[in-house]
């Protein structure tokens, strides 16, 4: 079995202008990944816009005889209160500083809130840095990373419209080509080291109204979110959804894996 001193570092959209993200690590998936009944973990989070660190906080946390001795660190709040018409990303690192180690690098799954006393509040889920599977996948089968949503909706009547957020947090320049195809759009996207770029396409497509989809590639991986906003005040958000991969994996099961699986289900069905 292999033992792992750390998670691979999570990645998160950073909140609107008057938003407020809270965070809350799940300590409970995590104590059950612990290898040993002591552990101490230090967690890292930055909060990086235009390429700058505007906020580094580090806190540790510690576990002792298959127990939290402090549970504080779990939980993180920022307001943004400052950075307009910029957006940033929240970068999350957490490594085992003591103990024999963990059964897996990834966080136990778990939802991040934007909240908001005046507006619609909502959640998003995190994106790792860098390990994802079927990247991996996408990068051996076809030599590039896919990544899209299928179904953006604008409607200038409903007062509806989305964007896309594009964060690169690399330290090299993430290009990659969007295309819609209902409109034969290709364009050529560029976002700078450690920067979120964002797109309305409304702005792309210039229709009053539509439903279809996007596609984002190219040779290296960015991470996305999709925003659904007011038509006219982006801040009156809706949603935040994640994006989602082009899959490389198969999508059929071998005769012999097919005749193997229904034998397995009659078998149960008869003896279970």
């Amino acid at each position: 079995m292999n033992n792992y001193y750390y998670f691979i570092p999570l990645i998160n959209l950073g909140p609107p202008i008057g938003y407020k993200i809270i965070q809350e690590i799940p300590l409970l998936g995590i104590s059950k990944i612990i290898s040993s009944d002591n552990a101490k973990f230090e967690i890292i989070r930055r909060i990086i816009t235009e390429n700058k660190l505007i906020l580094e906080k580090k806190e540790k946390l510690e576990y002792l005889k298959n127990k939290w001795l402090n549970t504080e660190p779990a939980f993180f709040s920022w307001e943004n209160n400052k950075f307009n018409n910029r957006y940033s990303f929240i970068e999350t690192q957490i490594n085992m500083l003591e103990g024999e180690g963990l059964t897996t690098s990834s966080v136990p799954s778990f939802y991040v809130n934007y909240v908001n006393n005046n507006k619609k509040n909502f959640l998003s889920c995190s994106y790792e840095k860098y390990g994802n599977p079927r990247v991996i996948m996408q990068r051996k089968e076809f030599d590039m990373w896919i990544d899209g949503y299928p179904a953006i909706n604008i409607n200038k009547k409903s007062n509806t419209t989305y964007s896309l957020y594009i964060i690169n947090p690399y330290n090299s320049i993430f290009a990659a080509n969007l295309e819609i195809s209902d409109f034969s759009i290709k364009k050529n996207v560029k976002v700078n080291p450690r920067s979120v770029k964002e797109i309305n396409f409304f702005d792309l497509i210039k229709k009053d109204k539509w439903t279809g989809q996007f596609y984002l590639y190219g040779k290296r991986r960015g991470i996305l979110f999709l925003m659904c906003h007011d038509f006219v005040n982006k801040n009156n958000i809706t949603t935040l959804e994640h994006s989602d991969p082009f899959r490389a994996e198969l999508t059929y099961k071998p005769t012999a894996q097919h005749i193997r699986n229904e034998l397995h289900k009659r078998l149960k069905e008869k003896f279970l």
